[in-house]
């Protein structure tokens, strides 16, 4: 009795000590993320916050939130409307709540990557697991995520999905199940875009927990393998069946609301969007949608490769570890587009594509921890440090050309002011409406000429439809209505001599942009 007492009192110290110890990783964690958003955590405006900011809160969240499903997000923009906090608030608030939430995400992560890997009495390899377990989280794909009001969503989708992988993995009675469902379908409801990270974090963790290597009993071998595809392909029906719970929801308030999703396309669309996707998917591996360095991603992901086949040569494949990664770069370039299958229509962007940009990390946690000889443990953790500087310092420069971009904007915005007053000031007509025109085939008007990084992150939202009108009314302290570009009006503004992509017919200004 006494020896009971005194071991549940240990594993009560162990337990509370643990809990210290990741409270204080949790702080260095999100000091360091801190670090790299630091130009937006003093505020920044993306595309999507000049149209918050021309539209209201309370229209945003019914015509974008509400109609993409995002009812998390709509009410979290409605609450904020209620309570009329200035937009500057709302922007570095979720931002923040999204940097929080992405830590603990981190922490979650490598709880559960030590636990199943069996290794949490190895201080160095925790470590490294955790930096691993960060970058895995806050990936270069990621800076998109966090660029927009929804970051704190977008990073609830991803804590959800955590724990519902776990779930999948190691509590597989039919409770757990439905709890893992529930919460994927919570983790959709939040953001539809980071659906296919469940399927290749269940497989991962999988993979760690059941161990496949040459040293065990080959019937153990075979039951370890097809325990991992069990797994992964119940996280991937849990994942179907959530996406689909998601577009029932979707329709359904739709109907009620009147707005009707427009992103998603029919089921006929898969096998041309396959098609296009095919055709596709090397430029966004290669370019890494201007988030990151062309070519660094294949190049970290080659020399893995080439790491992980000296080692098992050396081992003579104890431990499969080339298979091993091979099977995780295809399942997370799987993943990662996933959601483009269904809609083409956000094909370029970095939050759909999340799952290739954690890739890496996935690839490095598999190396730290399948291993087991030292100096090859050491080139892996070099290789880490080095991809860990390259992020952070990458991360920097983005945010950075991003804040560089609102200035420019803010810049182009005056110099349109100044153009409208010289016009009302000449033809004695005040200017009261602005209607778009949209261009195609010009996308690359969208950036400015001296940003290097050609990204969501970086265009031009005074040539975007969707926030031209944001842009100006915001910089221009006027409240010109939004007006439809009708045949007549086009008609008269391609008669005229247009100043550097805009011009006045009457009382509308008319503004050509290249993004839509």
């Amino acid at each position: 009795m006494k020896e009971l007492a005194n071991k549940r009192l240990k594993d009560k110290k162990k337990a509370n000590l643990h809990i210290k110890k990741d409270y204080i990783i949790f702080l260095v964690i999100f000091l360091l993320a801190v670090i790299m958003y630091i130009n937006w955590i003093n505020i920044h405006y993306s595309a999507d916050t000049y149209n918050i900011i021309n539209v209201g809160y309370e229209k945003y969240a019914t015509n974008w939130s509400l109609k993409d499903g995002r009812l998390i997000m709509y009410f979290i923009t409605i609450i904020f409307a209620k309570l009329n906090i200035p937009i500057e608030v709302y922007v570095v608030s979720t931002l923040l709540g999204a940097l929080v939430i992405s830590c603990i995400c981190v922490i979650k992560l490598k709880n559960i990557i030590i636990n199943c890997s069996h290794s949490e009495n190895n201080r160095t390899k925790e470590i490294f697991v955790t930096i691993a377990s960060f970058f895995t989280i806050f990936n270069f794909m990621y800076i998109e995520d966090m660029y927009f009001v929804e970051a704190i969503v977008m990073a609830l989708s991803l804590l959800l999905f955590i724990y519902s992988a776990n779930i999948i993995v190691n509590n597989k009675n039919l409770k757990n199940r439905v709890i893992a469902l529930i919460l994927a379908i919570i983790g959709i409801i939040a953001y539809q875009g980071t659906a296919g990270f469940l399927i290749i974090l269940t497989f991962v963790i999988s993979l760690l927990t059941n161990k496949v290597e040459l040293k065990g009993k080959k019937d153990k071998i075979k039951t370890n393998i097809k325990q991992i595809i069990l797994d992964t392909i119940m996280a991937g029906i849990i994942a179907i069946i959530a996406i689909a719970i998601n577009m029932i929801l979707v329709k359904v308030v739709g109907n009620i609301t009147g707005q009707v999703q427009t992103r998603v396309g029919s089921i006929f669309a898969i096998f041309d969007n396959l098609k296009y996707i095919i055709n596709n998917f090397n430029i966004i591996l290669k370019e890494n949608i201007g988030l990151f360095p062309a070519n660094l991603l294949y190049i970290f992901i080659g020399t893995a490769l080439i790491l992980a086949l000296i080692y098992d040569l050396k081992t003579k494949s104890v431990n499969f570890l080339t298979i091993k990664l091979i099977c995780i770069i295809i399942i997370s370039i799987v993943c990662g587009f996933l959601v483009s299958l269904g809609t083409l229509s956000s094909f370029y962007t970095g939050r759909l594509h999340y799952c290739i940009g954690s890739m890496l990390g996935f690839v490095l946690i598999c190396l730290i921890i399948e291993n087991e000889d030292e100096i090859f443990r050491r080139i892996i953790e070099l290789i880490l440090i080095i991809y860990s500087i390259i992020s952070i310092y990458n991360c920097i420069i983005v945010t950075y050309e991003h804040k560089l971009v609102n200035e420019y904007e803010k810049q182009s915005a005056k110099e349109i002011e100044e153009y409208i007053e010289k016009y009302e000031t000449e033809n004695k007509i005040q200017v009261k409406n602005i209607a778009i025109y949209t261009v195609t085939g010009q996308d690359y008007k969208t950036y400015f000429k001296d940003i290097n990084r050609k990204s969501v992150v970086t265009y031009n939202a005074l040539r975007c439809n969707w926030s031209a009108d944001g842009v100006i009314n915001f910089y221009t302290n006027r409240k010109l209505n939004t007006v439809n570009l009708n045949k007549e009006l086009l008609k008269e503004y391609l008669k005229t001599e247009k100043n550097n992509g805009y011009g006045i017919i009457n009382n509308t200004l008319v503004i050509e942009c290249y993004m839509y």
